[in-house]
């Protein structure tokens, strides 16, 4: 089941955030030891306000995936959307529920108006890059050594999904 998580399912968001954090560090902008001093608290805002969202996939009640929709309240931006902080627990993937967190983003983007969504997947995630392509996104650009996580670089390709074309979520 997916849907939009609510303040009920806070800590539950904050245990999967602060697993895919730890375990795949070159996928995010955050790093799990900043998140994982954080208070509880403070992981309100990640839940989404209005126009934002995140998205909860459950299995058996439980939650194991995770995406977000960020919409800027600023008025030239308003038009278009960011999906961030998508992440499936390991035993569930292959199952198509990736394509269902970022599919109800998309829904939600289209319900609210959004023009488009943008998206940044680490170069060399080819199962990521799979996953947007067949939700309709296409690449736009690498930013070079967008994160550093020690003395390593990672480069990071930008995808856009434009919206007001008719692209189909699954």
């Amino acid at each position: 089941m997916i849907r939009r998580l609510t303040l009920a399912d806070l800590l539950d968001y904050r245990v999967v955030r602060l697993e895919a954090l730890q375990r795949h560090p070159e996928a995010f902008i955050s790093a799990y030891e900043d998140e994982a001093a954080e208070s509880l608290d403070s992981y309100k805002r990640m839940i989404g306000v209005a126009p934002s969202a995140t998205f909860g996939c459950f299995v058996d009640g439980a939650l194991v995936g995770i995406a977000g929709l960020v919409v800027s309240p600023r008025a030239k931006l308003r038009h278009k959307g960011t999906v961030v902080g998508v992440y499936l627990r390991p035993a569930y993937r292959s199952h198509g529920r990736a394509a269902q967190l970022v599919g109800a983003a998309i829904d939600e983007a289209r319900r609210i108006g959004l023009v488009s969504l943008l998206l940044s997947v680490t170069v060399g995630n080819i199962a990521a890059e799979r996953l947007y392509r067949n939700l309709g996104f296409h690449s736009v650009g690498i930013e070079e050594r967008a994160l550093r996580i020690g003395d390593r670089y990672f480069d990071e390709t930008t995808m856009v999904l434009r919206l007001d074309q008719g692209a189909a979520a699954p």
